[in-house]
């Protein structure tokens, strides 16, 4: 795709990008006990916001009432928080769910897909950014990120990147203690660029990260409270 395709691309995009942890209020109650939640479904994902500005999300009831993998997320643009419930898996991908039916599909922890939130993420090619992750090595990436546009017309942007490895830290969050790498990815392309951040256990699975979904919606911070069993 040319550079003329890239600068029409916020255009092209007509549906505002909503993320459904922009929307979700608070979860229905399993009748009417106070911090219980209707299960059935198992399309739980958010325990609520009071407003943008002030989220409140009550991790501890999140990690009680499902063992399910459970993911803390933030949007960048307005600091919503939400939690997110693993409801598939097909091989290595991971799909998690909010009570809207809107999903983020993601592969050792980074993002491959969405939908449900506007000008979804089709599907992606991210195999360089996850060799280099499991590797927990610099390098040079590769990446293509294919978007339905407001149209209903899917477009391709190919982007280069650099991966550069820094310190070590260690992350407390939910039932996930351990010991990760910072990894940064910063790629450019079609007239774009954004900045991606890991942390990586020893496994090169990405336990918390800052990632770009598309340009109206910018970036979500994504934090793992309780991981896939393999």
């Amino acid at each position: 795709m040319g550079p003329g395709m890239a600068m029409n691309m916020q255009s092209a995009f007509k549906r505002p990008a909503v993320l459904a942890i922009a929307a979700l209020g608070l979860v229905a109650a399993c009748g009417n006990a106070p911090g219980r939640v209707d299960y059935k479904s198992e399309l739980i994902a958010a325990f609520g916001k009071k407003s943008a500005q002030t989220p409140d999300v009550d991790i501890a009831a999140a990690l009680k009432v499902t063992p399910k993998p459970l993911s803390l997320v933030v949007r960048e643009q307005d600091k919503t928080t939400a939690i997110i419930l693993e409801a598939e898996r097909n091989g290595p991908y991971r799909t998690f769910i909010t009570s809207a039916r809107q999903t983020l599909t993601l592969r050792q922890g980074v993002v491959t897909a969405t939908r449900g939130i506007g000008n979804d993420l089709m599907s992606s090619d991210v195999e360089d950014t996850l060799r280099l992750l499991r590797a927990r090595q610099p390098g040079h990436t590769r990446r293509v990120m294919r978007y339905l546009t407001g149209d209903e017309h899917t477009i391709a942007f190919s982007f280069d990147c650099t991966m550069a490895v820094g310190e070590t830290q260690t992350i407390n969050s939910g039932e996930i203690s351990a010991q990760v790498r910072v990894m940064t990815e910063k790629c450019s392309g079609d007239g774009l660029q954004f900045t991606n951040t890991y942390m990586v256990d020893h496994a090169g699975e990405v336990l918390g990260s800052r990632q770009w979904i598309n340009p109206t919606m910018g970036s979500v911070g994504i934090q793992v409270l309780r991981r896939s069993a393999v």
